[in-house]
């Protein structure tokens, strides 16, 4: 199991540091996050068997077509990223390349550089504080993505909310923080975490409410969420989960360097999987963990074809 930390039991509400976050304090995770169960987990040590698998699942190879290495090669702008550019830069490439926008037509939607809603974060009462993260991007659910349910799930209030925009969204599934060269990426795996931990949070609301339930029918969801920390030349990707009651974790479980076409390929091909699995694998379907990627390519548009409809959320119990 992952390394734990004894932290003292003091209040931390502010870094201490002037004008810096709470995730750019150099004791943030002993503090604040091991002081509320939250953990980075060690990458040489075997998780969950579920999250092994879902990790298998977002390393499959895709059909679709995609950048060639002699694509990568000659990209210009790419390599304008190597010399060493500002983080708006960093993003605004990324944003092209990578991460596609869904249209409003599309059951997922991205938003950028919005303040997590604070009731996302678990309560701390006294003890040390946990920072409202505000993710470059962050990726998550409509409310139209649960078809006639939507209603329902409007009746559960804001705790599905996870963000202050008028376009909110729902259950984020993934967050994605950038740095420049000259910023630190351990502080950028602090700020995934405070996103991650919002969806758990989030998920585990739900969870809370299906227990109620007394349908066989209706079974908690499975709870993972994906974080990407990058700079121009570097990218890391993580999963976080609840393991049971003792806490929740993230691992780092792929470093790629972004300027080896092979490398870039591959970063590029398990956030293409990341989004599509989570298209299918919506809060409320059948087949959380367990379900495979489908094939499509994603870009500039999101196919709903292969999205199943929710059956937890909203339904009666009885």
């Amino acid at each position: 199991m992952g390394s734990r930390v004894i932290t003292p039991s003091v209040n931390t509400g502010s870094s201490g540091l002037s004008g810096r976050s709470l995730e750019e304090n150099p004791h943030y995770r002993e503090l604040n996050l091991a002081a509320n169960h939250i953990y980075f987990w060690d990458r040489y040590e075997p998780v969950p068997q579920e999250i092994a698998g879902l990790v298998q699942l977002i390393k499959r190879d895709r059909d679709s077509p995609g950048p060639s290495p002699v694509d990568i090669q000659h990209d210009a702008d790419l390599y304008h990223l190597l010399l060493g550019t500002a983080k708006s830069e960093v993003v605004e490439y990324f944003k092209n390349k990578i991460f596609p926008k869904p249209r409003c037509s599309d059951n997922l939607i991205r938003n950028d550089r919005i303040t997590m809603a604070k009731h996302t974060l678990p309560d701390t009462g006294s003890g040390p504080k946990l920072s409202i993260t505000v993710p470059e991007m962050l990726y998550g659910y409509r409310g139209t993505a649960f078809g006639g349910q939507h209603p329902q799930l409007i009746s559960m209030g804001t705790e599905m909310i996870a963000d202050n925009h008028l376009n909110s969204l729902l259950y984020p599934f993934l967050v994605i923080e950038f740095k420049d060269d000259g910023e630190s990426m351990l502080v950028a795996a602090n700020q995934c975490m405070g996103g991650s931990v919002s969806y758990i949070n989030i998920a585990e609301s739900l969870n809370h409410g299906l227990r109620q339930c007394k349908s066989d029918s209706v079974h908690p969801i499975d709870v993972a969420a994906f974080s990407i920390a990058m700079n121009g030349s570097e990218a890391r990707i993580n999963i976080a989960w609840k393991e049971n009651e003792l806490g929740i974790y993230m691992v780092n479980f792929n470093v790629f360097h972004l300027h080896d076409p092979q490398q870039y390929i591959k970063f590029r091909k398990y956030v293409r999987n990341i989004i599509d699995w989570c298209k299918g694998a919506r809060p409320g379907s059948d087949s959380q963990v367990h379900r495979h990627p489908h094939r499509g390519e994603l870009e500039g548009s999101f196919s709903d074809s292969q999205v199943p409809q929710a059956t937890a959320v909203g339904r009666s119990c009885g």
